[in-house]
């Protein structure tokens, strides 16, 4: 059970990497590049968990300590998974192409078709209702402001956006 745990928490970190290639190289299929590195570091994690034998890492960190941060870990990343399906699901553009796609009677629409059955006024109007709610825009009058809180999320956004290199779409 430790010998993955260690193993684990080693492939992720190696899995992390890809922000440093990120800001070394221009790698224009982002996507693409961070999951054949998660897939990678799944093929090293199988290899050492075979390789490495049972008994070599214990005493390395306390079980107990490991142990508590292996569910800490696991309990984040499955809550962030579920609210990132969630997200895509409910709110990612193409998803929701494709539903007006599959939607249309003869199941493919033209761009043009495709921009008349998708309102981005509605998008742009339930995001911002989204971003009052959660606290980061005040509404006032007509115009929106970013609040305090905003401007924190933006900084460590554009922080992550400028060091991983990716480009604004």
């Amino acid at each position: 059970m430790i010998k993955g745990l260690y193993l684990g928490l080693s492939c992720f970190l190696l899995f992390l990497s890809h922000i440093l290639i990120f800001r070394r190289f221009n790698i224009r299929r982002k996507f693409f590049a961070i999951t054949v590195s998660f897939f990678c570091g799944i093929l090293i994690y199988t290899i050492f968990f075979l390789v490495v034998p049972e008994d070599s890492l214990h005493g390395f960190i306390p079980v107990l300590i490991l142990a508590f941060l292996n569910g800490t870990f696991l309990h984040f990343f499955f809550y962030y998974f579920y609210i990132h399906f969630i997200q895509l699901s409910d709110r990612s553009l193409a998803t929701r192409i494709m539903v007006e796609i599959e939607k249309s009677s003869s199941g493919r629409l033209s761009l043009g078709q495709i921009k008349q059955a998708y309102n981005i006024d509605k998008k742009i109007s339930d995001e911002l209702e989204d971003m009052v709610i959660l606290g980061r825009l005040v509404k006032e009058s007509d115009v929106y402001k970013l609040t305090p809180k905003g401007k924190v999320h933006l900084a460590i956004f554009k922080a992550i956006r400028t060091y991983a290199k990716l480009r604004r779409s």
